[in-house]
C-alpha cells in the first residue's frame, strides 16, 4: 500500500514538473517572436517610474548607458590611481582560481589576503588572467579599505536607496581574463562598469529546464558558449551576449542566468539596495 502511495506521489510530481516545463517552454517561444521582448533595451537615462514599471516589476533586464557620465571614477581610476588612493591597506580576494575547477562553488577555500597595492601589482602583471579577483564575496572585509574610493562615485538616486549599512555597493577588481561561470543570483542586481570592458552572456529563467541546475544557483554548464558533451539539451538555448563598457549600468533581474568575462583590467560595482523589495532570497529552497 505504501509503495502504491509513493508511486502515485512520484507520478504527480513528475506531471507537475512537466507542466511547469511546458509553460516555461511556451513562454520562451512566445518571447522569441519579438525582438522587443527578447532583446536588451538600452537607455541613456531612466526615471524611477520607467525602471519600476518596465524592468524591476516586469522582471526584465535593462542597460543604462549615460546616467553615470559625471562620476569622477570614470576618468580617474587607473591602476596607479587606485594604488595611491587605497595604499597598503589589507584587502581580501579570491586566489588560486586557475588551479581549481569549481572555484566559484567553493569561494571560502579561495579566500586570500594581501595589501591592496601589492594586489594591484599582482593583477596587472603579464598573464595575470583568472587566478586572483576581488569579488562581491569579499566585500564585507573590504569595505573599510576601499572606502577612500567612494568619494569618486556618484549614485543612482532614482532607483537606489542610501538607507542601508553600505549603500555604495560591492566592488569587483581584477585583470583581463577573470571569468565568473554561468549562475543566477538571489537578488535583483545593478552591475555598474567603471573601468575596462566585460563580456556578459545572459539567459532568461524561462530556459531553466535546459540549464542543468544541479546545486544552489549553479549549473553544470560553466560556459554557455562552449557546452560540454552530455549537456545537449542546452544547445538550443537563446542567450544575449554583449560587452559592458565603462559608464554602463546593467540591471540583472533575480533568477536571470549570466556569466561574465573581463576583457580588460576591470573595476565594477554591484548594487542590490533598490528602493523596492529585494529580499526574495529569504524563501529560496535549499539544495
Amino acid at each position: 500500500m505504501a509503495r502504491n502511495a509513493e508511486a502515485v506521489l512520484a507520478k504527480k510530481t513528475e506531471t507537475a514538473l512537466a507542466k511547469r516545463d511546458w509553460l516555461l517552454n511556451t513562454r520562451r517561444q512566445l518571447s522569441r517572436l519579438s525582438r522587443q521582448t527578447s532583446g536588451l533595451p538600452a537607455y541613456r537615462t531612466m526615471s524611477a517610474r520607467q525602471f519600476l514599471d518596465h524592468h524591476y516589476a516586469a522582471h526584465r533586464p535593462a542597460l543604462i548607458r549615460e546616467q553615470m557620465a559625471d562620476w569622477p571614477a570614470l576618468r580617474l581610476w587607473s591602476p596607479d590611481y587606485l594604488k595611491r588612493k587605497v595604499g597598503h591597506a589589507p584587502i581580501q580576494f579570491q586566489g588560486g582560481r586557475d588551479t581549481a575547477e569549481d572555484y566559484e562553488r567553493n569561494k571560502q577555500a579561495h579566500v586570500r589576503e594581501m595589501p591592496f597595492d601589492d594586489y594591484i601589482d599582482l593583477i596587472t602583471r603579464e598573464g595575470a588572467a583568472n587566478d586572483a579577483y576581488i569579488t562581491a564575496y569579499n566585500n564585507a572585509l573590504n569595505v573599510a579599505a576601499l572606502k577612500p574610493l567612494e568619494e569618486d562615485l556618484g549614485f543612482f538616486e532614482e532607483i537606489l536607496t542610501r538607507d542601508v549599512e553600505h549603500p555604495n555597493g560591492m566592488m569587483w577588481i581584477g585583470p583581463a581574463g577573470t571569468f565568473t561561470p554561468l549562475h543566477h543570483d538571489l537578488t535583483n542586481n545593478l552591475l555598474v562598469q567603471i573601468v575596462g570592458r566585460k563580456r556578459i552572456v545572459m539567459v532568461s529563467p524561462d530556459e531553466w529546464p535546459n540549464l542543468y541546475n544541479d546545486r544552489h544557483v549553479f549549473s553544470l554548464i560553466k560556459d554557455i558558449t562552449a557546452i560540454d558533451d552530455g549537456l545537449e539539451a542546452a544547445n538550443g538555448i537563446g542567450a544575449m551576449a554583449f560587452d559592458l563598457e565603462p559608464g554602463d549600468a546593467l540591471f540583472i533581474p533575480i533568477g536571470w542566468w549570466h556569466q561574465v568575462t573581463a576583457l580588460d583590467f576591470s573595476v565594477s560595482i554591484t548594487y542590490t539596495n533598490f528602493r523596492w523589495r529585494n529580499d526574495f532570497y529569504a524563501s529560496y529552497p535549499k539544495g
